[in-house]
């Protein structure tokens, strides 16, 4: 693809120039947006230019996910193209390249770089990189601000597309039945911490962020057992927000006994695993590149036993009907719980499909990917 070359980092008048032009604008936001400020800025810029943005899984709640300008995740594969293909500019806004997975760039519009970090390399070299606190950059870029020919009916399709396709069964226990259910229950204002592996997909897709910060993911390495370290932090900074974890068996088996360390801390903690006996993210990895089936899957474990025993609460739900009364009454206990789903994990195939699409059977790339967990 042909992309214009750096018009050089600081030429306001180049980017003025750039959205003038520009009819169908999309904005890309990163975890350099997290700031208050930087999160002003955003909902100023998409709703003067009337154009859809999308976000990391580190900069979810920036722009809320129920905005109507918000579509859904950005993370360089393919349940975005629909959306980026009909871009005739996307605007990277404090996007820092270590959330994209590795590959090649697959868009012909340019790109115009907000950046608080000098010196990323973006996957192509931007039109025109911007360096600053976003805020004084889009208050330099007010007067080329106008609105696009996006319309709310066709950004709100694109939405509705994006969420269909990482859709799983919902007459079952499955993680999206699951995050829906732990929204629904947890007291408003509950921060999500979410683990790397198969159920993050949906977890991300589906629990509604209003805040920066409102959701705790590791990215870029994605890190499995993260979530519930990140809780403990969380409830030590501010202990008032209650936190809701959502991790697959084989993260809270790297950190089982920070279960301990979360009793000690206190807060609000409470911690859903979504139990299938499986690392399924590398189980599917292997299957999708004919490998057989090795270190993948093991015997379940009774996850809300080992929580009675580290003098947690523990509760076990097998069936989808238990599953929103066994949550209330984890959020109603004083100190950390655990609630241990056993889920259908059938759907998670599929949903990698759809949000990645398929390599060619054998490839090199398919080959590599299957390997490494840790890029998301």
């Amino acid at each position: 693809m042909n992309h214009p070359s750096v018009a050089g980092s600081g030429d306001t008048a180049a980017a003025r120039a750039l959205l003038e032009q520009s009819r169908r604008p999309v904005i890309l936001v990163g975890l350099d947006a997290l700031s208050p400020a930087a999160a002003r800025a955003l909902l100023d810029l998409a709703q003067n230019l009337g154009a859809p943005a999308l976000c990391t899984y580190k900069a979810k709640g920036v722009l809320g996910d129920d905005h109507p300008l918000m579509v859904g995740q950005f993370t360089g594969a393919t349940a975005e193209a629909a959306i980026l293909d009909a871009a005739d500019l996307i605007i990277l806004f404090g996007l820092d390249p270590v959330e994209i997975i590795p590959g090649r760039w697959r868009y012909d519009a340019p790109l115009l770089e907000l950046a608080v970090t000098p010196g990323h390399r973006q996957p192509v070299p931007p039109a025109v990189r911007l360096d600053g606190a976003l805020d004084e950059l889009v208050d330099g870029l007010r007067p080329a601000l106008k609105a696009s020919e996006w319309s709310r009916e066709r950004i709100a399709g694109l939405k509705q597309r994006m969420a269909g396709a990482l859709a799983l069964p919902t007459d079952r226990l499955t993680a999206e039945t699951v995050t829906r259910s732990v929204q629904r229950v947890a007291p408003a204002g509950t921060r999500l911490a979410v683990d790397s592996g198969a159920h993050m997909f949906a977890a991300m897709a589906f629990w509604q962020a209003g805040a920066p910060f409102g959701v705790l993911k590791s990215n870029g390495l994605s890190s499995m057992g993260f979530a519930l370290p990140a809780a403990i932090a969380s409830v030590l900074a501010e202990p008032q927000v209650p936190v809701a974890v959502l991790t697959g068996d084989g993260g809270m088996m790297m950190c089982l006994c920070e279960l301990a360390t979360a009793r000690r801390a206190g807060g609000k903690i409470v911690c859903v695993v979504l139990n299938d006996a499986a690392l399924s993210l590398i189980d599917i990895k292997q299957q999708r590149a004919q490998r057989p089936c090795i270190g993948v899957r093991y015997s379940t474990c009774d996850f809300a036993a080992m929580a009675e025993g580290f003098g947690c609460r523990g509760w076990r739900v097998d069936r989808l009907e238990d599953l929103e009364e066994t949550l209330a009454q984890a959020f109603a206990c004083a100190g950390p719980a655990v609630v241990d789903v056993r889920i259908d994990a059938g759907g998670y195939a599929r949903q990698l499909e759809r949000l990645r699409g398929l390599y060619p059977q054998g490839s090199a790339s398919q080959r590599r990917g299957s390997l490494v967990e840790g890029r998301k």
